[in-house]
C-alpha cells in the first residue's frame, strides 16, 4: 500500500488563504501561489469556515461542473464532494442549479454487511461495541423511516478506527469526512442492521438514546477477556490515559450511573483498588480515575487482550508500565 503523506498547512499559508478566500481570490490562483492543488485549498477553506466571494455561478469551475456531470450517475454525493474538495451540501446544491440527478444505482443499492457480526461474542465485536458504547448511536428510527442504523463519529486522526470497523464488519460503504468548527472529524454509519441492534442490546446493554441510560455489558454472556476488550473499546472512545502530576493517569466518563457503578467494580478487580469517583458540577457526568501503579496495572490487564489500536492513548501507559518494571528490576 502506497504511503500518502499530506504537506502540512503553515501558518502563511493559512493567513494568505483566509486573506485571498474572502477577497474572492479564484481558488486556482491561490492554489498556484501555495503550490497545493484546488481540492487541497477548497478542503482547508471548508475546515476554517470560509466562505468564498465569488460563491454562486462562478464558484465552480467548468472543469467542476463537468466532473459533477460526468459522475452523478456513477458516484454518491460524499464521494463527488471528496474528490473535489467540498462539502457534500454545495454538491447537491449545484446540482439543483444544474438540474442534475443524483438518483444513481449506487445511492440505491445495499452496501453489503456482515448482519450477524455481534451475535456470538468475540474479543473484536466485544472491542467494536465498547468503542460505540463510547462515542456512537443507535438509531431504529428516522422520524417516520425505519432505518435500524448503528454510527460513529470519531476525530478525523482517529479514522483509521472506522476503517477497521468497516472491514471487520465486511461493510462496503464510505468513510464520511466533514468538519465541526474547523475540526475535521470521520464518522460512519451502517443502516439497516436490525440484527446488530439486538445483539448489542443483548450482549452489550447498547440502546438507543443511551448517554443517561446506557448499560453494562452481559458479564453472563461475555468472557473475561471479552469484558476487557468492551473496556479497552470505551476507553479508546471516552477515556483518558495521560501522565498527570508526574504519574500515570487514566480515566474514564459517563452519565449513565449504573454504567458508571458496573465500571467502578470491574476497575476494582483489574486495578486491585477502587477508582476516584468524582461527579461534574452539572450533576450529570461521573468521572472515575485511577492513578500511578493502580493506572499500570489497569492498563496492563487490558492490554494483556491485544486488541488495544488507538496507540496515541496505550503508548503512554506502555511506556510508563516498562519504565517502572526497569525500576523494579
Amino acid at each position: 500500500m502506497t504511503n500518502i503523506i499530506k504537506k502540512s498547512w503553515n501558518a502563511a499559508e493559512v493567513t494568505i488563504i483566509k486573506h485571498d478566500y474572502l477577497c474572492g481570490v479564484p481558488v486556482a490562483m491561490i492554489a498556484a501561489k501555495l503550490g497545493r492543488s484546488r481540492s487541497s485549498v477548497r478542503g482547508k477553506a471548508t475546515c476554517l469556515q470560509l466562505q468564498h466571494d465569488a460563491h454562486g455561478s462562478q464558484w465552480f469551475s467548468a472543469e467542476e461542473d463537468a466532473f459533477i456531470q460526468a459522475n452523478a450517475m456513477s458516484m454518491t454525493r460524499a464521494n463527488i464532494a471528496q474528490s473535489l474538495g467540498r462539502t457534500e451540501g454545495s454538491i447537491t446544491q449545484r446540482g439543483r442549479r444544474l438540474n442534475i440527478s443524483f438518483d444513481n444505482p449506487i445511492k440505491k443499492a445495499r452496501y453489503e454487511k456482515n448482519h450477524t457480526f455481534f451475535e456470538v461474542p468475540t474479543l473484536e465485536n466485544s472491542y467494536l461495541a465498547g468503542l460505540l458504547a463510547a462515542d456512537g448511536w443507535i438509531r431504529p428510527c428516522n422520524g417516520d423511516k425505519t432505518i435500524n442504523q448503528v454510527g460513529i463519529s470519531l476525530k478525523a486522526e482517529d479514522a483509521h478506527l472506522l476503517d477497521h470497523m468497516r472491514q471487520a464488519t465486511g461493510y462496503t460503504g464510505v468513510i464520511r469526512e466533514y468538519c465541526v468548527d474547523a475540526y475535521p472529524q470521520a464518522e460512519l454509519r451502517i443502516s439497516g442492521v436490525e440484527q446488530w441492534l439486538i445483539d448489542l442490546k443483548k450482549h452489550w446493554g447498547l440502546i438507543p438514546a443511551k448517554t443517561f441510560t446506557l448499560l453494562p455489558p452481559d458479564e453472563k454472556t461475555l468472557t473475561p477477556d471479552q469484558v476487557k476488550a468492551f473496556l479497552v473499546g470505551f476507553i479508546e472512545g471516552d477515556g483518558y490515559i495521560a501522565i498527570s502530576g508526574g504519574t500515570l493517569k487514566v480515566s474514564v466518563v459517563t452519565a449513565s450511573p449504573e454504567f458508571a457503578d458496573w465500571l467502578e467494580q470491574i476497575f476494582m478487580r483489574l486495578g486491585q483498588a477502587k477508582p476516584t469517583r468524582s461527579l461534574h458540577v452539572n450533576g450529570t457526568a461521573h468521572y472515575l480515575d485511577f492513578y500511578g501503579a493502580n493506572a499500570r496495572r489497569l492498563c496492563a490487564s487490558l492490554m494483556e487482550v491485544g486488541v488495544h489500536k488507538l496507540m496515541r492513548k496505550w503508548d503512554i501507559a506502555q511506556a510508563e508500565i516498562a519504565k517502572h518494571d526497569l525500576k523494579g528490576h
